[in-house]
């Protein structure tokens, strides 16, 4: 029977955990089941903080059909192919993985989505991004925050975005 009183995440491009750790600090509601973190460092730092939860070493590998039942997949996904740093291929460039967090997405139909990026990802695949999570049945909104939002000493521009699951009200179960 599920449990009403938790929202399940599966926490892609995991670093050290900073998404779960704020939505845990957030609320004792969420729960995260499972990290996507490829840095062995990053994942010793999950590892530590989250024994219990499995860390995945390969988003192209992860399949979300196995996962179970989500209400939220959230990530940083890589930045290099967007970023002023960097060459700025976007989606030509192999280190793009948006598509394969969208593939997890899909696969696990999560309620919410929270993606972030760096600013510079708004003018090459936003539009993109934004298509894709629409499609897929989501309402979407993006917004950018500055590091100094938070008293952070610097600008660092981020992208977010958010997407909630549009609730069909011929299937609504009432909450």
């Amino acid at each position: 029977m599920p449990n009403f009183n938790e929202m399940r995440i599966v926490d892609l491009f995991s670093g050290i955990g900073g998404f779960s750790l704020g939505l845990h600090r957030a609320s004792e509601k969420f729960k995260t089941i499972a990290f996507c973190e490829m840095d062995p460092f990053c994942t010793q730092i999950l590892n530590k903080h989250w024994p219990d939860v499995p860390v995945y070493p390969d988003i192209r590998k992860l399949n979300g059909k196995e996962i179970g039942a989500i209400d939220i997949v959230c990530g940083g996904f890589p930045c290099q192919p967007f970023s002023q740093a960097g060459k700025r291929r976007g989606k030509d460039d192999d280190r793009d993985l948006w598509p394969e967090m969208f593939r997890i997405i899909k696969e696990c139909q999560p309620t919410w989505v929270i993606g972030e990026n760096v600013a510079g990802f708004i003018n090459m695949e936003l539009g993109r991004t934004v298509s894709d999570l629409e499609g897929e049945g989501y309402e979407v909104r993006v917004f950018v925050l500055g590091a100094v939002a938070v008293q952070a000493p610097h600008q660092r521009q981020r992208c977010w975005i958010i997407g909630r699951k549009r609730q069909d009200d011929s299937h609504s179960h009432g909450q």
